[in-house]
C-alpha cells in the first residue's frame, strides 16, 4: 500500500470509531508507531481536524465528515461473499439488515463496479446450513441479544439445557456472542446459576429484553471468558499438540470439535478447542493415536486413559 492510499485508509479508520490508538493503526497497517505519528501529522497539515488525548488516542472532531466513500471491486465482492455467508449463519432479521445495507452499498457503486458485482453474484453460493435457521428459534434472537449488550439490559430467556434436556427460565446479563462448533453461542452472566454460562443460541426457545439494567464494568470480554471462566462451566478449553504429518487428515474434522485457533511451533502445531464433553473429544483423540498429545486439561488425559483401559478390557485376548 502506497502512502497516499494509507493516509486515506487511516482517515477512514479514524472516522469509524470514537477513539483510535496509535498501536491500533500500527497493527492494522503493519507500520511503526513513528510512521503513525508522521502520517497523523500529514493529515493535520492537509487540514483534517484530528484531536488527540495523551494516553487515550486520536479522534476526528464532530463537525468534520468525509464525502461518500467508494468501494473497490475487491471490497464490493468481499461484502457480497459476507452477505451470502450471513444468509446461512444468522437469523432472518440479521440477514434482512445486511441485505438492506448491501443494496445501499450497491447504489453508490459506479457502472463498472455494479456490472462486476452483478456478474460474480451468479458465481458465488454457500450451501452449508446452520442450526440458527431452525424455524423454532425466535426470529429476532441475535438482534435482541445485541440490543441487550448495547443498552446493558437483562435478557429473559427460555433455555433447553443440552445435558438435562429440560426447559428452564433464565435471566442473564449478556457479555457477547461467538460462533464455534458450527453454532452461535451467547455468553452471559446467569442470575439463576450466579455464574457465567455459555448458551447455545439454537437451544434458546424464547427471548426478550427486560426493563432491568446492569453495570458491565467488571464483565469479561469473550476472550477473557474462555481464558479464565470456562473451567467451572459446561464449556472448557482444550489444548492439543499435533504432528504436522496428520494435518491433512484433521483439517476439516477439527471444526466439529470446537476448534478456535492454532499456533505453529515448527514441526508441530498447537491447537485450541472449546468443548463441552470430555467423552466426545476424548474418543476423537484416541482415533489419532500417537499423532496427538494432550496439553490441557489434566482431567482429559485421565479420561482418555480411562477409555483406552475400558477398550482394552473389552478386546484383550482371552
Amino acid at each position: 500500500m502506497n502512502r497516499i492510499d494509507r493516509l486515506t485508509a487511516i482517515l477512514i479508520h479514524l472516522q469509524s470509531k470514537n477513539i483510535v490508538t496509535a498501536s491500533e493503526i500500527a497493527e492494522r497497517f503493519d507500520i511503526s508507531k513513528r510512521t503513525v505519528y508522521r502520517d497523523i501529522r500529514a493529515l493535520e497539515e492537509a487540514g483534517i481536524p484530528i484531536g488527540s488525548e495523551a494516553g487515550v488516542g486520536y479522534f476526528i472532531v464532530d463537525s468534520y465528515h468525509l464525502p461518500p466513500v467508494g468501494f473497490s471491486k475487491e471490497e464490493a465482492s468481499a461484502l457480497l461473499i459476507a452477505s451470502k455467508l450471513t444468509q446461512k449463519l444468522t437469523d432472518k432479521t440479521l440477514q434482512d439488515n445486511l441485505n438492506s445495507a448491501i443494496y445501499k452499498i450497491r447504489s453508490i457503486l459506479n457502472v463498472t463496479e455494479k456490472e462486476f458485482v452483478e456478474n460474480i453474484d451468479r458465481h458465488i453460493e454457500v450451501f452449508s446450513s446452520s442450526p440458527i435457521q431452525n424455524k423454532n428459534i425466535p426470529e429476532r434472537i441475535i438482534d435482541t441479544i445485541l440490543k441487550g449488550i448495547d443498552k446493558k439490559q437483562v435478557l429473559k430467556l427460555t433455555y433447553n439445557s443440552f445435558s438435562k434436556n429440560e426447559d428452564t427460565c433464565r435471566e442473564v446479563e449478556p457479555v457477547g456472542i461467538c460462533h464455534y462448533s458450527f453454532n452461535w453461542h451467547l455468553i452471559a452472566y446467569c442470575k439463576l446459576r450466579k455464574d457465567y454460562r455459555d448458551f447455545r443460541i439454537d437451544r434458546i426457545k424464547n427471548i426478550q429484553l427486560t426493563n432491568v439494567y446492569f453495570i458491565d464494568d467488571n464483565k469479561p470480554s469473550i476472550r477473557e471468558y474462555f481464558d479464565n471462566f470456562t473451567s467451572s462451566n459446561e464449556v472448557f478449553l482444550v489444548k492439543l499438540l499435533f504432528n504436522k504429518m496428520i494435518l491433512p487428515e484433521i483439517n476439516q474434522a477439527k471444526y466439529y470439535f470446537g476448534f478456535i485457533e492454532e499456533i505453529d511451533l515448527g514441526d508441530k502445531i498447537e491447537m485450541s478447542f472449546l468443548s463441552n464433553s470430555e467423552d466426545y473429544i476424548g474418543k476423537w483423540i484416541i482415533t489419532l493415536l500417537d499423532a496427538v498429545e494432550i496439553i490441557e486439561p489434566e482431567s482429559l488425559k485421565s479420561h482418555v486413559a480411562f477409555i483406552v483401559k475400558k477398550l482394552h478390557n473389552i478386546y484383550k485376548p482371552s
